[in-house]
């Protein structure tokens, strides 16, 4: 079965590396007693280059450096982030880092592949992340990730996927907000 769940993770990552994904998502997190939380947002993503829109704040990332537009204080700060910095923002290079570091299993039904991902470290603080991902077309080999739940002690963040469509478009990943006052610490 690992040779299958390589096949699915790496035409998954193969895809992202090569086609453009645009989807809208909606980021859950739920506190054990307490009521969930959620935010909405959007991304554009070609390998590791992406746009995100979330949280009041525009991102972008175009291979070498971070534009992060703060739109309340009309402010757009410039640096150039170590790999590990983009995990938050880039799940593709989360998803790598990830299974890497862990204990993969994976189990298919319904046209659906459930991907865990248990942390080999248990000082991660990651107690598990489970990964849905279908596939485009029947009988393909390419595959579009529907949610990620990651589980953190008595915390679970969902991200749901929705409207995930890949193109061939060329994007540049580099924010110009006119007028923004530029905080470039790179």
């Amino acid at each position: 079965m690992k040779i299958i769940l390589l096949t699915v993770l790496q035409s998954l990552f193969a895809l992202l590396g090569q086609k453009t994904m645009t989807t809208d998502f909606t980021i859950t997190v739920q506190q054990q007693a307490s009521q969930p939380i959620s935010y909405t947002g959007t991304m554009t993503m070609h390998g590791e280059q992406f746009t995100l829109e979330a949280f009041g704040t525009q991102a972008a990332y175009d291979g070498q450096t971070l534009y992060m537009y703060n739109i309340d204080a009309n402010e757009l700060t410039l640096s150039s982030p170590a790999r590990s910095e983009l995990y938050e923002a880039n799940p593709l290079l989360f998803a790598k880092a990830m299974a890497d570091a862990c204990t993969v299993t994976e189990s298919t039904a319904k046209d659906v592949t459930t991907i865990t991902l248990v942390p080999k470290d248990a000082s991660a603080g990651i107690d598990k992340i489970t990964m849905k991902v279908k596939p485009l077309t029947t009988g393909k080999q390419d595959y579009a990730p529907t949610t990620i739940t990651l589980k953190e002690g008595q915390q679970t963040t969902t991200v749901l996927f929705r409207n995930l469509k890949y193109n061939n478009e060329l994007h540049e990943y580099i924010l110009k907000p006119e007028g923004a006052f530029i905080n470039d610490i790179r």
